[in-house]
């Protein structure tokens, strides 16, 4: 039996329905040879893995007990995959139907290349600007701290991090692709070990895309061809207050992109992040902050805020309820 040109791996968690458009969107593309298809399910409960053996019988189903993460799960289906090419792709994703073609073209292309990605789009057509953007900095902490990404999503400096100022429309280099739709040429996949399992979800992609860079490869988001992204869900579907990661992973990268010094002064500047935040959320509760409240609940939630601001302090107790205390599973 041949090695198909593309494998690719589909973590799936309590999305049954999203699940099933994907994959039929992948059966549908055209421009491709043999594809392989393996579905790794994190122990739904509402007959995901059924209804994919029934719907798609030549896809690989890996049924989990339980779930074990986003990485771990990508993992496995990777451990399965036999392709000369790997895409992770999130099951909230419709696959445009020359993206893959096209990603597989440039893979082949540029043997420089470790992955490749492409646009992604919301629904009603708005760019996802994560799906090309740059290696997370210590900067990125300090314009976050004043919301000034969101107020100036199109400014060079304050929305370096997404790249703001490219329309993401056409072919880049960039430092770092989504992991909703991340495309690796199995020799780049393998010499890094595989997608980073430090933390339950939300860390692996900016890892793993740093941990490639360092490998001496290339990136590339293929902006002219997109897939459509819904976006967050599983994670809306969970009672864990995943969005409690957000101080780690940030942490996390920083410490991994430049050291350990570095990474403790992220966590300080983290700290004076959510201070301000929480300043922030305080006064939007006064009268006169209801358009607020109501426009961006997370900006007015105090007790995330808080919460975060605790993580500095204490990150252990601040995460222990989260599934494997948000560490290693």
């Amino acid at each position: 039996m041949s090695m198909p040109d593309l494998s690719v791996v589909v973590v799936t968690w309590n999305v049954r329905d999203l699940t099933l458009e994907c994959l039929q969107s992948v059966m549908a593309a055209p421009g491709l040879g043999d594809v392989q298809v393996v579905v790794v399910d994190n122990a739904s409960s509402d007959g995901t893995v059924e209804a994919v053996q029934t719907l798609f019988p030549d896809a690989q189903v890996i049924a989990s007990d339980r779930n074990l993460g986003f990485p771990v799960a990508n993992n496995l289906g990777i451990a399965q995959a036999t392709g000369r090419h790997v895409l992770l792709l999130n099951p909230d994703t419709v696959v445009g139907p020359e993206a893959l073609a096209a990603c597989v073209a440039a893979l082949d292309a540029d043997p420089a290349l470790g992955a490749v990605g492409c646009r992604l789009t919301f629904a009603d057509g708005r760019t996802q600007y994560e799906c090309g953007r740059r290696a997370y900095r210590l900067i990125h902490l300090a314009w976050e701290a004043l919301y000034l990404q969101v107020l100036f999503p199109r400014s060079p400096v304050f929305a370096h991090q997404l790249m703001g100022d490219w329309d993401h429309k056409d072919d880049r280099d960039v430092e770092a692709l989504s992991g909703a739709f991340m495309m690796l040429r199995r020799e780049a996949l393998n010499g890094v070990g595989g997608v980073p399992t430090e933390l339950f979800m939300y860390h692996e992609d900016l890892a793993l895309c740093l941990r490639l860079r360092k490998a001496g490869w290339r990136l590339r988001c293929v902006g002219q061809v997109s897939t459509i992204h819904h976006g967050g869900a599983s994670s809306s579907r969970s009672p864990s207050a995943f969005e409690l990661l957000e101080g780690e992973v940030r942490v996390r990268l920083i410490r991994e992109r430049s050291g350990v010094f570095w990474g403790l002064l992220a966590r300080l500047l983290f700290g004076v992040r959510q201070i301000v935040r929480l300043g922030v959320a305080l006064v939007v509760q006064l009268p006169g902050g209801g358009r607020i409240r109501r426009r961006y609940p997370t900006v007015a939630s105090v007790g995330k805020q808080a919460r975060l601001l605790a993580w500095t302090v204490a990150p252990r107790f601040v995460l222990a309820d989260l599934p494997g205390g948000g560490a290693e599973v």
